[in-house]
């Protein structure tokens, strides 16, 4: 593997040792610079990106134990390595207390400073690798956590990173559960309008006059129920970032006056004659094919290109299998904290029952299967039969149940056969089934006639 990124200094007297050091690196494709001196060593690490410094401990002029001190001081992130003598181990043990990440003795032993170097080099790219999740971690209120250690969560971290200080408008695109809402907060937490509001709105759970008047607000006497003034969500958001979750089920007729507001940067409030001049990031979210619903006449073109000036999509649970552990062993802890329940994570049995089933719900089914399961549980750990029937026989399934001819599986049969499951599970409680299945309860009666009338 050739390590592009990351930067190793050799740093010694003596020519030929440099030049050994040097081949032997380089024949592995691993880069390497050279300096016969520590201030030539401290220019060059002042001017370049090294990740790796190894450094002999007794050099003429500045040693390699000053070096040391002086490299955690303008760049502690450096690991240095100090190469010593066997009669120096005083040297080392004082190097390790000055921040040394190891020493090695000489006469070095190539293929194991080699092996310790690949070692290194590693784990550096997955802290590289792992950085911009982290980064979004630390942005979070307090309650919000995004955690995952998949290449395709860190890319989502990375471009989250990269956008959030533009005022972009931003579209969300994933499957019910995959934690576009937690994306959108994040956005809004990582901008430079964190100090100001983040407000959400649902637009599938409001009919459309209702949504008119939650989005824009309304004066005194503006409708019959109208009793006093209120402002609305775009109101609310000014300053800061107003998001539109299921931006996809909003009726075209809203959709046109939602448009003038982002085109003219200002509203009027029901049953007003006065504009409202609005500074707002637009962040929308929806699990619908939006480029369908155009060609369908169901959303326009023009709001659509307005919203997506970038987008992201959000991994499935199904795409992101390597997870499935961390998150199932986080919502254990999480939920046996609020049920003082001593639950310490998943059984060995109950994580390959988790593996094997195929989330059509994705994060948030995993959210609320493991609540359940920590209700149940009766040991420190959480079985194979403490999960919900439906996910513990997943194991027993033949593959073909879930997975038959890709032209034949079509997600919105797999969203079908998974909410009418759930339904059943509760024994026919809708407004259960739509917790469990973390939509609202409308959205949930809405599915219900379209697949009446399939």
């Amino acid at each position: 593997m050739v390590h592009e990124r990351n930067r190793i200094l050799l740093v010694d007297d003596e020519e030929n040792c440099l030049r050994a050091l040097q081949d032997v690196f380089e024949l592995e494709h691993i880069e390497c610079a050279t300096a016969n001196n520590a201030a030539k060593a401290i220019d060059i690490i002042t001017h370049n990106d090294i990740d790796i410094v190894i450094s002999d401990v007794r050099m003429p002029g500045i040693s390699g134990m000053d070096l040391l001190k002086q490299i955690k001081r303008i760049k502690p992130e450096i690991y240095v390595l100090m190469l010593t003598g066997h009669g120096s181990i005083n040297d080392a043990v004082q190097s390790i207390k000055q921040g040394a990440y190891q020493y090695i003795l000489k006469p070095v032993i190539m293929n194991d400073l080699l092996a310790q170097i690949k070692e290194l080099l590693q784990k550096i790219d997955e802290q590289r690798a792992e950085a911009p999740l982290q980064k979004l971690k630390t942005n979070l209120p307090a309650g919000k956590v995004i955690m995952g250690q998949s290449m395709r969560l860190q890319n989502v971290a990375k471009l989250i990173n990269k956008i959030a200080n533009t005022d972009l408008p931003v579209l969300i695109l994933g499957e019910s559960g995959t934690g576009k809402e937690l994306a959108a907060t994040a956005l809004h937490y990582s901008s430079d309008r964190s100090a100001k509001s983040f407000v959400a709105i649902n637009c599938a759970a409001f009919p459309d006059t209702l949504l008119e008047s939650e989005l824009f607000g309304y004066e005194k006497g503006a409708f019959t129920d109208a009793r006093t003034s209120k402002a609305g969500k775009i109101e609310e958001a000014d300053g800061g970032t107003l998001f539109l979750d299921e931006i996809g089920d909003m009726k075209p007729a809203m959709q046109a006056k939602l448009l003038r507001v982002l085109e003219e940067q200002q509203f009027q409030r029901l049953g007003s004659n006065k504009y409202y001049k609005i500074d707002i990031r637009i962040i929308s979210a929806t699990n619908r094919d939006l480029r369908q619903a155009i060609e369908d006449g169901l959303f326009r073109a023009d709001l659509y290109y307005r919203l997506n000036a970038v987008s992201i999509v959000m991994p499935t649970l199904r795409e992101i299998p390597e997870d499935i552990p961390l998150l199932g062993n986080y919502f254990a802890r999480e939920f046996a904290a609020k049920f003082n329940r001593k639950i310490e994570g998943l059984s060995t049995e109950a994580l390959q029952a988790l593996a094997k089933y195929h989330w059509p719900g994705n994060v948030r089914e995993l959210a609320n299967a493991i609540r359940r399961s920590v209700a149940l549980a009766e040991g420190k750990q959480i079985q194979l039969f403490d999960l919900p029937p439906y996910i513990a026989n997943a194991q027993y399934e033949s593959p073909s149940a879930h997975v038959g001819k890709p032209q034949k599986l079509l997600l919105a049969d797999v969203e079908k056969e998974h909410i009418l499951a759930v339904i059943d599970m509760v024994h026919g409680n809708k407004s259960e089934a739509a917790q469990i299945l973390g939509i609202h309860r409308d959205t949930l009666l809405r599915k219900l006639k379209k697949f009446e009338k399939q």
